[in-house]
This record gives C-alpha cells, sequence and structure tokens, in this order.
C-alpha cells in the first residue's frame, strides 16, 4: 500500500458541507459546490476564482456538454445556462408518481451527489435531511427528458457513482452500508445489471468517488480523514491522508489529470479545526485521471 504525498490547500474558501468536484478542460477550472451554503464554486488553475449563490441547497452541480450545469436542487435537477439562466425540470415527487411511489412520509428531501455516465446520460440521488434509513432514490435523466426517471428506492443517503474507463461497469454508494457496488452497465442503454459488492469500507463511510485511467476507484471516506484507492479488483492501493476527518468527494483535474482535488466538510467540526471545509489537492498520486462525463441535455 502506498501513501500519496503532496497534499496541499487548493482553496482556502471554507465550505460548510463541499462535494462534488469536477475539472473542466474547457476554462481549465475546478468546480464543485457547497451543499449547505447554497453556492457553486470555482477555481482556475491559474489561481482566478469565483462563486455563485443558486436558489436552493444545490447537491451538485454537473456539466454540460453545450456548455453550463446541471444543478441539483432539492426538489430536482435545473439546467443553468452558461449566463446562469435557470431552466427547471420535473422533481423527484413527480418521478416517483410516475413510478407508483409515493414519497417519504417522513422528513425532507434533498439532492445528494450526481454524475453524467459516459453517454451523457445524467445519475443523482436523494436522501433526507434527518438520513431516514431508506427514504432516497437513485434517479436517471436522459438527453432531452422533461424529468428524471426513478430506478431504485430504497437508498439512505445516495452518494458517489462513477464508471470504469470501458463504461461497462458503474459503481455506486449508499453511505451507511459502507460498500462501495457495482453492476454491468449497458452504456448504449444506459440500463443497470446486478449489484454486487465491490468493496466493504471499515475505517468511516464511503462518500464521494471518482475512477482513473486505469480503473482505479478513488473513495472519499467521511469520518474516516483520507481518500482510499482500490484496484479494479478492489485491494486497497493507495491512501491519501487528509487533516480533517469529514472527506467528502475527489476528481482529479489539470490538462494533463494528473492533479486530484479533495473537498471537506466544515459543518459539525470544532471550531479548532481549521482545515475543516478547505479544498485540496495533490499531484502525488502516481496515476492519471479521466475527463468528467458531460450531461448532453
Amino acid at each position: 500500500m502506498h501513501q500519496v504525498p503532496g497534499l496541499e490547500v487548493f482553496d482556502e474558501r471554507v465550505c460548510s458541507l463541499g462535494e462534488g468536484p469536477h475539472y473542466d478542460e474547457r476554462d481549465d477550472r475546478v468546480v464543485w459546490v457547497d451543499i449547505l451554503r447554497s453556492r457553486v464554486l470555482w477555481r482556475h488553475l491559474d489561481g482566478r476564482q469565483g462563486e455563485r449563490e443558486v436558489p436552493g441547497h444545490v447537491g451538485a452541480a454537473v456539466p454540460r456538454a453545450g456548455g453550463g450545469l446541471v444543478l441539483c436542487l432539492p426538489g430536482g435537477p435545473v439546467l443553468a445556462g452558461p449566463d446562469w439562466s435557470l431552466h427547471p425540470l420535473g422533481g423527484y415527487e413527480e418521478a416517483d408518481r410516475a413510478a407508483g411511489v409515493a414519497p417519504p412520509s417522513e422528513g425532507t428531501i434533498r439532492s445528494n451527489d450526481a454524475k453524467a455516465d459516459p453517454a451523457g446520460r445524467l445519475w443523482l440521488g436523494t436522501m433526507t435531511y434527518e438520513e431516514l434509513p431508506g427514504a432516497g432514490a437513485l434517479y436517471r435523466l436522459d438527453p432531452g427528458a422533461s424529468g428524471p426517471r426513478r430506478v431504485a428506492g430504497g437508498v439512505s443517503v445516495s452518494n458517489g457513482l462513477g464508471w470504469s474507463p470501458d463504461g461497462g461497469t458503474m459503481y455506486y454508494i449508499d453511505s451507511p452500508t459502507r460498500e462501495v457496488v457495482a453492476c454491468d452497465y449497458d452504456v448504449s442503454s444506459g440500463e443497470l445489471g446486478r449489484w454486487r459488492t465491490f468493496v466493504t469500507i471499515e475505517d468511516g463511510f464511503p462518500d464521494g468517488m471518482c475512477v482513473d485511467a486505469d480503473g482505479g476507484v478513488w473513495v472519499a471516506l467521511w469520518k474516516g480523514s483520507a481518500v482510499h484507492r482500490f484496484d479494479p479488483e478492489g485491494r486497497l492501493d493507495r491512501v491519501l491522508e487528509l487533516p480533517t476527518p469529514q472527506v467528502t468527494s475527489c476528481a482529479f483535474a489539470g490538462a494533463g489529470l494528473d492533479i486530484l482535488v479533495v473537498t471537506t466538510a466544515r459543518s459539525g467540526r470544532p471550531d479548532e479545526d481549521t482545515a475543516a471545509g478547505l479544498t485540496y489537492a495533490t499531484s502525488g498520486t502516481g496515476v492519471v485521471g479521466r475527463a468528467a462525463d458531460r450531461f448532453a441535455g
């Protein structure tokens, strides 16, 4: 097992709940969200930075092929244009009704993490603020669709998503299970095969993830102070230690996709944990990542 060296602060803005980074090579910037402060943040690799407040707790901001972002807001996805014009789509309640499913009898739903697949579909998940068991779900939004379609229920904290380099395997995390699961994936149709356990996490809870060019799966560990890389067979082979426990997600960035960017959370941490909520980066992973897939709608 290899300890990844060279961790540095990438961005000093404190996030209450930083999440979901991605790199957009079109303008050489990393984009991520601060869920509970309802803002999208970005930082160019030359140091320029910016942020935008959005109308609701934003679980993810996924790049669109034509520019702009998909914002995953509490009620469902909203298309944001390059000029930040907003176009709401059908929401989770509408998708649940179409699937014949009643909304949760308790708790308040919000979005939590999302990612586009290699064909440009958006996969997005939900949870309740109270983290009620089984109250969340996993949805799919096809390009051009008026709203998402419910794919799976019984989810507690829908979290990290990723695909193998050939697109034939989809990875998914429901954090309280402490598992990263995998299934065969049909890129042409977006249909899922049978789920299987890829790895079980003992030190913390799996949160966000990314997959590198060699098929290694990088998993951020909430309450685990680390990011772990598992090879395609599920063997732990690299560990990146963080100076704060609430590690939320990660993504590769830079022209060579050789910079691993890691988000963290300040919410719930004591004042003396000044490392919490910052965004970090290292060039010491020894591997390169893959370009972020974009929503084609």
